[in-house]
């Protein structure tokens, strides 16, 4: 539940700011990057003025609805399961079957189109969940005892963190849009990770057992005695670099 409440349901309100003018703007939602691609299967962010109260989906996991108080959103005519609507801000996840290339994103009140925008689309763009957008920020991420890692809670060499992360792409086999998938369901694209700039073991990329457009990457800390104190991390999918993060090692 705290690692959803982290991941998923963030509103930045420092981003917010940068769209005032936007009729919608998307970005991909753990990097919070607004020059970055979103992927199939994601979690976006659109911002804009939509005219509507707060809601939240009223279960943390599967499925999700595709109208909070009358609102939905489609990406490419096809409908995106959502996460969280208000006034200036919308959480969806993007259907697997969009698309690469620049795609329309609509904004809907009942039958009414009240925003519209575009975004650019990628097989992969990986981000990694963290706390706040600087570069050192502290990633959501669960050491090997489930324990949320912080300075107080540090993760051990030798052992495996849960790295949470959104845009891995696609997985095999194919997850429902909105909803968890029922088995294991790993990434299609190969997953690499990098701990003090270390190449480190991946034991599982794919998609989260709970949550919807969020992927579960568990890694290895390597081994080092350098490999302490506040360390960066980042994956790469495809070959694509995520932005980093940092966890904390002892």
């Amino acid at each position: 539940m705290r690692i959803f409440s982290r991941v998923a349901l963030v509103v930045s309100t420092t981003v917010l700011g940068l769209f005032a003018q936007a009729p919608v703007s998307v970005i991909n939602y753990s990097g919070f990057n607004v020059n970055a691609p979103i992927a199939p299967g994601s979690i976006a962010s659109a911002y804009g003025n939509f005219g509507t109260v707060t809601t939240t989906a009223t279960t943390v996991a599967s499925p999700l609805p595709n109208s909070l108080a009358g609102v939905s959103v489609r990406v490419n005519n096809r409908v995106a399961p959502l996460y969280f609507v208000s006034a200036g801000q919308i959480n969806f996840v993007v259907p697997n079957a969009t698309e690469n290339g620049r795609q329309t994103v609509e904004v809907l009140n009942g039958n009414n189109v009240v925003a519209r925008g575009t975004v650019n689309v990628w097989e992969v763009f990986p981000a990694l969940a963290s706390s706040d957008t600087t570069p050192t920020s502290q990633g959501i991420v669960q050491n090997q005892d489930f324990a949320i890692n912080s300075r107080n809670a540090r993760a051990r060499r030798g052992e495996v963190i849960q790295v949470y992360a959104t845009g891995c792409g696609r997985t095999n086999p194919v997850v429902t849009d909105g909803s968890a998938p029922t088995a294991l369901s790993p990434t299609v694209a190969r997953t690499e990770a990098f701990v003090a700039n270390l190449p480190a073991t991946v034991q599982f990329s794919g998609a989260h057992p709970q949550f919807p457009g969020i992927c579960q990457v568990n890694i290895i800390i390597p081994d080092q005695p350098f490999v302490t104190g506040q360390t960066p991390v980042f994956i790469t999918v495809g070959g694509i670099a995520s932005n980093p993060v940092s966890v904390w090692v002892q």
